[in-house]
Parts: C-alpha cells; structure tokens; sequence
C-alpha cells in the first residue's frame, strides 16, 4: 500500500522562505515584540501553520530536531518534516539544535537542552513553542537588547515556572537558548540576552 505523499510545504520556495527568514531574524532582534507571521505552512497536526513556516524556514539536514511527545508520535508530521527538511529527529534534547513543543505545559527543565559553551554559544538549542495567545498589553517585563527601555509580553499558555527558568536562563548570556513562541497566525521571541522582571 502506498504511503501519502506529505503535505505541501512552501509553493514558492525561494521567495517565500526569505520572507520567513526576515520575519523570524526581526522577531529575535526585537524581543517580545509580536508579528504577524508573513506565511502560513500548514502540517500535519498537531504542529500549527507558524511553527510549521519556522521548521521549513531554519531546520535542514545538518540542524538535528526534537519533537515532544506529540509531535513525536505523528507518523504524518514525521514525513512531512523529512522530506521537506531532511532534517534528522533526536531523542537527546542536548544534541537538538532545535526543539518543537506542541505542549508548553510540559516543558520540563530546559536547562536540560544545549545550553552552548562560552566559547561556542552558538551550540545551543533553539525552542519553538506553541501557544494559544500572545499578548503585549500585559505579561512580563522585558529589557536588554533590540528593547528601547522596556516591552510587556504575555503568553499563554506555559508552564507554571516557565519565567523563572527563563530568568534563569537569561543570567547564563551569552550562553543558553533563545525561544520562540508561535500562535497559529503570530510568532514572538525571547533570545537569551533579553532579562526578565517578573511580576510587574
């Protein structure tokens, strides 16, 4: 019996990556600032559209991927990552360039992803997370670089000490991960170098 063929990815290629691109590279110098996401991929579920337009747009065959449990267990998502990627799937997080969560609730402890070494920062792990909604009306306060003196954001939702890990993770710069955050239509990021006051 003949397998499906994966779903389509970007129609045109080309020019439709280098927009992502642009729109993921100015999300990250613009922490916690939120985008309208300039392609919409859509993927097996339960990855969404923006989280799908991130893997096509930076994952290849050289950027090991780890998948948590949900997205793991699509045989569809799976193929569909692997031949428009050709990207290589890990079950060690420390070897993951890049990892996906369709779940943010469950993170567990991302300290327990590459965290880069001084020499080597850029060896770290990079987290896509999907969440339901992003706001920049209320949430935590942001300040550091790409940040003119402060910017709110919210997101939901996340695990319970998600912010204080990533306040934690932040004091490793210029190691530790950078994270970004995708609704199914926005994307918002949250580099390493970005600190984080909670509670105001």
């Amino acid at each position: 019996m003949l397998e499906t063929a994966p779903q389509p990815g970007f129609t045109d290629p080309a020019i439709q990556s280098q927009a992502a691109f642009r729109a993921v590279m100015d999300a990250m110098a613009r922490p916690g600032r939120i985008y309208k996401a300039p392609e919409l991929i859509t993927a097996p579920a339960p990855m969404n559209p923006v989280a799908a337009m991130i893997a096509l747009t930076l994952v290849d065959f050289d950027t090991p991927v780890w998948l948590d449990h949900g997205l793991a267990q699509s045989e569809d998502l799976n193929r569909f990552l692997a031949f428009h990627t050709g990207a290589p799937v890990t079950s060690d997080k420390t070897e993951a360039a890049f990892a996906f969560f369709a779940n943010p609730q469950k993170l567990g402890d991302i300290a327990n992803f590459a965290l880069g070494t001084d020499t080597y920062p850029d060896r770290s792990t990079t987290l896509i997370l999907q969440v339901e909604a992003l706001t920049n009306a209320s949430g935590e306060t942001l300040k550091g670089p790409g940040i003119e003196t402060e910017r709110r954001l919210g997101v939901a939702p996340l695990q319970p000490d998600f912010w204080q890990m990533a306040a934690a993770n932040a004091a490793l710069y210029p190691r530790g991960i950078d994270i970004i955050f995708c609704t199914a239509t926005e994307l918002a990021c949250l580099p390493r170098s970005t600190r984080i006051k909670q509670g105001s």
